[in-house]
């Protein structure tokens, strides 16, 4: 017994730093993704004492978490990423809280998340969903253990129950206080748990309310120093959330087919789609318990509403991964006689450890890959080799420039109806090169490939064994290609700047 304790405390030791490992490695080295840029912004913003709550940029947390870091570590690629991959090796450790369900197959759900190809990556983020997920397994593991006995709905009484309520609550207020999803889970929650209800005790009920609002208030006011936003109905961020993800729902402003999601989990995730599957047939059959089948709605759940919403972008798939991750590992018994529990472990990591380290290891900025969304391309880092003393002019729109102004130093904003060549570098879109052409004669120039992307959605069928063998596209790729100009005087104003150096 001693021993077989000692090898599973090796075991989940492993598993968590394998994730740590993935999460880890160059974290700092390829570009910044255009909305991690932006973030850095609002954390720029938030150090100056400039922040307000804007539904489009997500919930307060995200940037005061990030801001100790940006401020101890600077401006760089790995002091923004270095939270989300620490909360991404504690997300999977989290999972092992489930031994208490589903025993030593919370092993084999670790190890999915640990290396699930789409899930690694968005620990290697400078996101919020990856806190998403973290917040979401220990409310719902503390939701369990609070159901696990049964209770008086009337009965005041405070005990390790109450303990739980309140646990729950409080990382259902940190989820709420990182991003809008937020009230999807709890509408989706709160429908399933509905029947429960007279399995609490009102005053838990009562106390975990309290607890939730004081985490949700304490980051939408700013640390309780403006509370406009919480007396304000037309300002509260639930409300402000709705109208805005309503708004862009109806526009379709990121649209996409209704099998989105289900093809990038076919593509990254198909075998463990396939354990989920035959874990969902067997709770239609009845053979469920408690876990099983919370874990089972959730995956389904949230699996209809993202198909439903028109904003198909890869890290709400995470939503969808985590709960089927957990009834995956429901359907492998390593106990049971035969071959066919260890073949599908050991074909399931494969395959997942094979697409992570495709996106995350080898190539993370390939835009070849449906889990990566317009990946920012190398080009764009050279602008953090120009001199100090360099003045860049932008000639591209607010919405093309990011990445790029976060490797600058000293940039300003070109007008075309009146072209400047008081600069030493000048990066212009595709429209505002044809313009400029004629205005920067003896300057030299270079195409500088911003960011590409591929029409996956439309995908040509047969070279999709192409793309899983060598990560090709297997539909047609487009770029945002800039043209970099560089004055006469650039290549001395180099020199100098090396020789200072």
């Amino acid at each position: 017994m001693k021993n077989r304790n000692i090898f599973k405390l090796g075991l989940a030791v492993g598993i968590i730093l394998l994730a740590a490992v993935l999460r880890l490695y160059k974290l700092g080295d390829f570009p910044l993704f255009f909305d991690e840029s932006v973030h850095y912004v609002i954390v720029e913003q938030l150090i100056k004492g400039n922040y307000a709550y804007d539904p489009a940029y997500h919930a307060p947390l995200l940037y005061y978490s990030l801001a100790p870091f940006v401020s101890a570590l600077g401006k760089n690629e790995f002091a923004l990423r270095l939270l989300p991959a620490i909360l991404g090796v504690l997300f999977v450790a989290s999972i092992f809280l489930y031994k208490r369900y589903i025993e030593d197959k919370a092993y084999i759900a670790a190890l999915f998340v640990a290396i699930s190809p789409i899930i690694v990556n968005y620990s290697r983020f400078c996101r919020t969903d990856i806190y998403v997920l973290l917040f979401t397994s220990l409310a719902l593991y503390f939701i369990l253990r609070y159901f696990e006995k049964e209770k008086s709905f009337t009965e005041f009484k405070i005990d390790r129950d109450t303990g739980f309520a309140v646990a729950a609550a409080v990382f259902l207020g940190l989820f709420a206080s990182i991003k809008e999803t937020f009230y999807v889970f709890i509408a989706l929650l709160g429908l399933y748990l509905i029947f429960d209800i007279k399995k609490m005790r009102l005053s838990d009920l009562l106390i975990a309310c309290l607890s939730f609002f004081g985490v949700y208030v304490m980051f939408y006011t700013y640390f309780f120093s403006d509370f406009s936003v919480i007396t304000d109905f037309s300002n509260f961020p639930a409300v402000r959330a709705f109208e805005y993800w309503k708004g862009q729902h109806e526009i379709a402003r990121i649209a996409g087919p209704w099998y989105y999601h289900l093809e990038l989990l076919l593509l990254y995730d198909f075998p463990a789609l396939c354990l989920a599957g035959y874990t969902l047939y067997r709770v239609f059959r009845g053979d469920k318990d408690t876990f099983t089948a919370l874990f089972a709605y959730l995956f389904l759940a949230n699996l209809v509403f993202f198909s439903y919403m028109q904003e198909k972008v890869p890290w709400l798939a995470v939503h969808i991964e985590f709960p089927m991750f957990m009834i995956a590992a429901k359907a492998i018994d390593l106990k049971r006689e035969g071959w066919k529990d260890k073949v599908a472990l050991l074909v399931t990591v494969a395959f997942l450890l094979y697409g992570s380290a495709a996106i995350n290891v080898v190539n993370p900025v390939n835009y070849a890959e449906p889990a990566l969304y317009l990946p920012t391309q190398y080009d764009v880092k050279k602008a953090e080799k120009f001199p100090d003393e360099a003045m860049v002019c932008l000639y591209t729109t607010v919405a093309e420039y990011h990445p790029l102004v976060f490797y600058l130093k000293a940039w300003c904003m070109g007008d075309l109806n009146n072209p400047t060549t008081n600069a030493d570098v000048i990066i212009a879109n595709q429209t505002a090169s044809q313009k400029l052409e004629s205005y920067l004669t003896g300057w030299d120039r270079e195409k500088m490939v911003v960011r590409c992307w591929s029409f996956w959605t439309q995908p040509k069928i047969e070279k999709i064994p192409e793309f899983l063998a060598f990560r090709k596209p297997f539909a047609d790729v487009g770029c945002m290609n800039f043209t970099v100009y560089y004055s006469p005087d650039f290549e001395e104003l180099v020199e100098d700047d090396s020789k200072i150096t």
